[in-house]
């Protein structure tokens, strides 16, 4: 995607920035929930829940501003 298309959509790319940010974190919460698994912290992988559920609750807002915006 050029820049010049970014910039006619920026709701669509901040969707899609947040799905893929969503994406990678459901991953890494995924992967780090196994049993046995000691790589990480308790406090990292706190922080990784955390980025998630900050990133859910963005995209949710985005949803309800876009949805408030197409009804006017």
């Amino acid at each position: 995607m050029s820049e010049s298309t970014k910039m006619d959509f920026p709701e669509l790319d901040l969707g899609l920035a947040l799905s893929k940010a969503e994406g990678n974190l459901n991953f890494l919460a995924q992967a780090t929930n196994t049993e046995g698994d000691q790589t990480l912290t308790i406090s990292q992988g706190m922080a990784i829940l955390d980025a998630l559920h900050a990133v859910q609750e963005a995209r949710k807002k985005l949803q309800v501003v876009l949805y408030e915006q197409r009804k006017k």
